[in-house]
């Protein structure tokens, strides 16, 4: 019986499980410890939240090179939503270089919302419309794993906005 319980506390997936019962709690230091051990097992949604937990300072202090530690390590085990926070951070950041780099990441992995965010970046490019536009309509062809209806009406409506001001230009 004790093997068995030891066994279940360091399963990935019961401890993600545990941190988001202990978060909905706003136990957030007894969830950032659930998410630090699953995250060292590999369990790729722990190393998103604890990226998130790093990046927000919840439950430990806000440190933005944790937090890319660990969403790189989840794009590492293939989950494209660690190159996409990444890319969130690096553009709140300032840092739109990196921020380009891993939006492309994202989006070569099918996460069709980075498509959505480098056409933004790219709108403010000189000579970077007809980019944004070829972003945007790609994301009409994706499929509803890789991109939400809402970040897909989005991209409709910011394509239909630049297209008017085309045909106005």
């Amino acid at each position: 019986m004790r093997r068995a319980k030891s066994d279940e506390a360091l399963n990935p997936e019961t401890l993600f499980i545990q941190a988001y019962r202990h978060e909905e709690k706003r136990e957030f230091k007894d969830a950032f410890n659930c998410l630090t051990i699953a995250a060292r097992l590999g369990h790729t949604g722990s190393q998103i939240n604890l990226g998130n937990f790093y990046s927000w300072g919840k439950g430990v202090r806000k440190n933005a090179k944790d937090a890319a530690y660990w969403y790189k390590q989840a794009y590492k085990n293939g989950d494209s939503t660690g190159a996409f926070n990444l890319a969130i951070d690096k553009r709140n950041e300032g840092n739109t270089r990196a921020a380009v780099t891993w939006f492309k990441k994202a989006l070569e992995m099918k996460y069709g919302e980075a498509a959505i965010e480098l056409a933004k970046i790219y709108l403010v490019r000189r000579d970077g419309k007809e980019t944004a536009i070829d972003l945007l309509r790609r994301t009409r062809l994706m499929k509803r794993d890789e991109i939400s209806d809402d970040a897909k009406e989005e991209a409709a409506s910011l394509l239909s906005k630049l297209m008017a001001d085309q045909k106005k230009a």
